[in-house]
């Protein structure tokens, strides 16, 4: 059994370095580049990532000056190729790309909300200087080219003492829209979630992997009822342990009033994170013309939700918004993801064993802690930064009652004792 054991927990090693998780931080990135790399074997292509990062770093002041439009005009098409280039360099680069293109619309289409946004089906062009190799680097990173959560929150930050871990006290933003402190600590509280939530990923994925285990000696009953026990034990333990993860990712969501006006992010920060309907990417040609439905930068983007949602058994694919969620995430993201989904069987192996009290207990605390405790506090913070407003609907463009629904399902997966 100790050689079973070791084989699982190497298995859980591989599988986080195979899809770029991190034991310190989950799907939050190490460590972001702060600027693109200066010694390419191009000139060109060297003078295009300064002039980035360039931008990059003056985006708050080019959108104070209503200059974004104009900074656009002064990009060239790049010439060089994303295939080769390291994924955090990509990643940066997207990043950049992206949070430009949303400037863009931002200063282009002044929306006073997101309900007005969506009533605009009018055809938009987003100039080839962005849409390019907005593009060409989603292509290679496989994900929507937006400015999703999966680049403005799990890209953009670096730590003050680089020495020290991620924490509230110890990270700042790379990039922002306004260089409000009430934008940056609406991130920051994002990013510290996922750095609050990643012991809980070897965790649950330990659980799926336990969760199709089968004695390889069940003819003898002694072995098969010692064997029995330890694996019982040994999910207990992981979902106990999921879950006071998960718990501590909460009590950091919960703390988003103390920095984040209401007024300030409604009025200033949110409209940024949107994305118009209708756009069409010039000069993109396996787009054509063809005006693209994209939807904004959210929350219900970051994997770790997805994740967690799939290892439990919990269902959304029938949602009509919640899978389009997982195409704003980076595919390896996604493919662990899916992979979860596909092999986790930890309802059933809980729901076989369901007179093991303790068993079926720790299930449902996991249930009760992201699924239903977080979505309650996320629909607190979203009447008082949203609702209150007037507004109907999220960042992302699904109405603000979706997330009721999605609290109503996962309710509906907690086990009877």
């Amino acid at each position: 059994m100790k050689n079973d054991f070791a084989e699982l927990r190497n298995e859980v090693r591989l599988l986080m370095e195979k899809h770029g998780v991190s034991f310190e931080t989950g799907f939050l990135a190490e460590r972001p580049l702060r600027r693109l790399p200066k010694d390419a074997a191009d000139a060109a292509q060297t003078n295009d990532f300064m002039r980035l990062d360039a931008m990059a770093y003056a985006l708050e002041q080019t959108i104070s000056e209503r200059k974004v439009a104009e900074s656009i005009k002064r990009l060239a098409v790049p010439r060089w190729s994303f295939e080769n280039l390291p994924w955090p360099v990509v990643s940066r680069l997207m990043l950049i790309y992206a949070m430009t293109t949303h400037a863009y619309f931002r200063e282009v289409y002044p929306y006073r909300n997101v309900s007005e946004l969506m009533q605009d089906q009018s055809l938009k062009i987003l100039p080839a200087q962005l849409a390019v190799p907005l593009w060409r680097a989603s292509r290679r990173i496989g994900m929507e080219p937006t400015m999703s959560y999966g680049l403005y929150a799990l890209w953009n930050y670096y730590r003050k003492d680089p020495e020290k871990p991620v924490s509230l006290e110890n990270i700042e933003l790379l990039h922002s829209f306004t260089g409000t402190l009430d934008e940056r600590w609406f991130v920051w509280i994002h990013q510290v979630v996922e750095v609050a939530f990643a012991p809980a990923v070897p965790e649950l994925l330990t659980a799926c992997l336990l969760s199709r285990i089968r004695d390889s000696d069940a003819s003898v009953p002694s072995l098969s009822n010692l064997w029995e026990e330890v694996i019982v034990q040994e999910m207990i333990q992981c979902l106990n342990n999921a879950t006071k993860a998960a718990r501590d990712a909460v009590a950091v969501l919960k703390r988003m009033r103390e920095h984040c006006d209401y007024g300030t992010y409604f009025h200033r920060v949110r409209l940024f994170f949107t994305y118009p309907n209708s756009v069409v990417f010039e000069g993109v040609e396996e787009l054509g013309d063809e005006p693209q439905q994209k939807l904004g930068e959210t929350g219900g983007q970051t994997p770790f939700m997805h994740f967690q949602l799939a290892a439990a058994g919990i269902d959304h694919e029938d949602d009509p918004y919640f899978p389009r969620m997982r195409g704003y995430m980076a595919k390896p993201f996604r493919d662990l993801v899916e992979f979860v989904k596909n092999s986790s069987n930890i309802r059933s192996f809980v729901l076989e064993r369901r007179r093991n009290r303790t068993l079926v207990q720790s299930y449902n605390a996991l249930i009760q802690t992201i699924p239903l405790d977080w979505r309650i506090t996320h629909m607190h913070l979203v009447e008082d930064f949203i609702g209150q407003f007037g507004e109907g609907h999220g960042t992302g463009k699904p109405p603000l009652e979706w997330l009721s629904g999605l609290h109503k399902k996962a309710a509906s997966y907690l086990i009877d004792l």
